[in-house]
């Protein structure tokens, strides 16, 4: 156990410490503001304030985590031991920049509460993110700096000790936007589809078409039975989530009144963990996000706790206020859709943390470092190259590796065949 002096605990210093030691690194943490308490501690001790007691391990303290509110600030990122660093401390700290700060406005995503410009989506764009304009946005930096500050801790406290090193857990996901690309569609729907098609003279999509609406072709995004066989014999499990709403401008999915599509979920059920793809509106509105989530519910036979939002997470606050009602949920949307990398700094699974309200709550986000939209802005080689690459830098067993593709990965197209190959062979050779 490490004891932590502080003058001040703030919701704020509780959550970051406890996320740093405790979800990271597995060290538990305890907190103290009276000084004779800290003095009679034997054990692992440090204290975070303006000014060291003594010569005890001192972290020069920023202000951010005693304040309330968000506004702007000023960042200047310098660098420490090849890792990235801002909220530079006095010169007798122990380390030369605020880590939980930093880690602070990082995990809370504070610069999305700030002013910002917002994509045609209504999402916070990636490039206005602090990790992407200073070329971090694939580091877990928390967890790496989580790292390097229990190596200078152990120079005072070897009792002190990181969990054993073991494999990274792998969570691939399977994002259902729609099951079928031409069937169980409306007239109206695929005829929309056909004249797109026609105007832009897309040939094989027009032959493609036909042949499946006339019965001769299979669906080539009913591709289910492929994953079954894929993760069949692996260690990995993967979760499926599917969109189960009316149809809209964003969420064109299949009609939730199509019993064959009930059929198909039920079926991918059977196997693996399946859920709730949010749609656009009920991300916006709490009455419709609690309607999708009962009716898919009603249709799996069993509660579900984990979610993901279709179309990715606008800013953290919006997506998520509405989840909040869900005792023990888990989130597994946080990331760009069109970047690879750490949205929130950290691979290792955090509880959301409500600037607005200065709270932290009980729902848990994952992060996903990859979509298949931003993996195919690569070529397939470099895209798993990069997703192994990921994986391999996680410095604690605590983080989790989870990526999304979509059910089109399967696609037959022979422009598909070489992702088909890659994805499949990712995951039978994951360790």
């Amino acid at each position: 156990m490490l004891l932590v002096y502080t003058h001040k605990i703030t919701p704020r210093l509780r959550y970051t410490f406890k996320h740093f030691f405790e979800s990271v690194l597995g060290i538990k943490v305890d907190f103290t503001t009276k000084l004779e308490v800290f003095i009679a501690q034997n054990g692992p001790k440090m204290s975070y304030a303006n000014a060291p007691l003594g010569n005890e391990f001192f972290v020069n303290s920023n202000a951010l985590l005693f304040e309330q509110g968000a506004h702007d600030i000023e960042i200047t990122v310098s660098q420490w031991e090849g890792l990235p660093a801002f909220f530079d401390c006095s010169k007798d700290s122990m380390l030369p920049f605020d880590v939980f700060a930093a880690a602070f406005f990082l995990i809370s995503r504070y610069e999305e509460y700030l002013t910002h410009v917002k994509d045609d989506s209504d999402r916070f764009m990636s490039n206005q993110c602090l990790a992407v304009q200073n070329n971090f946005l694939e580091l877990p930096v928390i967890d790496l700096w989580a790292k390097k500050t229990l190596d200078l801790l152990l120079q005072k406290f070897p009792e002190l000790e990181l969990a054993r090193k073991s494999s990274v857990q792998c969570i691939p996901l399977v994002e259902v936007a729609s099951a079928y690309k031409y069937k169980h569609k409306s007239f109206l729907r695929n005829t929309a589809q056909f004249l797109i098609s026609l105007g832009n003279f897309e040939i094989w999509s027009i032959v493609e078409q036909t042949m499946v609406l006339l019965g001769l072709w299979k669906d080539p995004w009913n591709n289910f039975n492929a994953f079954f066989s894929l993760f069949k014999n692996t260690q990995v499990k993967p979760r499926f989530f599917f969109l189960f709403s009316k149809i809209t401008f964003y969420d064109q999915g299949i009609s939730i009144f199509n019993d064959t599509f009930h059929s198909l979920i039920k079926s991918v059920a059977d196997y693996h963990k399946v859920s709730l793809l949010v749609s656009t509106e009920a991300r916006q509105k709490a009455k419709v996000f609690k309607s999708e989530l009962e009716r898919f519910e009603s249709i799996i036979h069993r509660n579900t706790k984990f979610l993901r939002f279709n179309r990715g997470v606008t800013t953290v606050f919006d997506t998520y206020r509405n989840v909040l009602g869900i005792e023990q949920a888990e989130d597994f949307s946080l990331g760009y859709h069109d970047k690879i990398g750490y949205r929130a700094s950290t691979a290792v699974p955090f509880r959301f943390y409500d600037l607005g309200n200065e709270i932290e709550t009980s729902l848990v986000l994952y992060a996903v470092v990859a979509t298949e939209e931003a993996l195919r802005t690569l070529d397939v080689n470099t895209a798993f190259k990069k997703l192994e690459d990921l994986k391999e830098q996680i410095p604690t067993s605590t983080g989790v590796h989870v990526f999304s593709v979509t059910n089109a990965i399967f696609s037959p197209h022979n422009k598909n065949t070489l992702w088909k190959e890659a994805y499949t062979n990712y995951i039978i050779n994951y360790d």
